[in-house]
């Protein structure tokens, strides 16, 4: 983006088996890319479990004490409401209501 920050554009199912892989390409693309924000965007993630949110959580913190901002982007209402009830949608900068323009199937 022109701003300076990095999107990593997530799809699919994240779950306690994807969930270390996608907290690890995360802290990778803010430790090696180094952009003011990493914004992850999850509008068309299908699922996530407590595992993958704890991922998001973690990938926060050490994106955080490498000085990057990670937020997420855009989020299917899906995830949206997922972490809303996990309590951390503030913490990770999600979007008060899903992006209009997302179609759920």
């Amino acid at each position: 983006m022109m701003d300076g920050s990095t999107v990593v554009s997530v799809r699919g199912e994240i779950d306690h088996g994807t969930a270390t892989t996608l907290r690890q390409d995360l802290v990778a693309a803010a430790t090696q890319r180094r952009p003011s924000v990493l914004r992850v965007d999850l509008g068309l993630v299908t699922f996530l479990d407590s595992a993958a949110v704890g991922a998001l959580v973690g990938a926060q913190r050490e994106a955080g004490a490498e000085g990057v901002r990670l937020v997420i982007h855009r989020a299917s209402p899906f995830v949206l409401r997922q972490l809303r009830i996990a309590g951390v949608d503030q913490l990770l900068g999600a979007p008060a209501e899903p992006d209009p323009d997302h179609i759920a199937f």
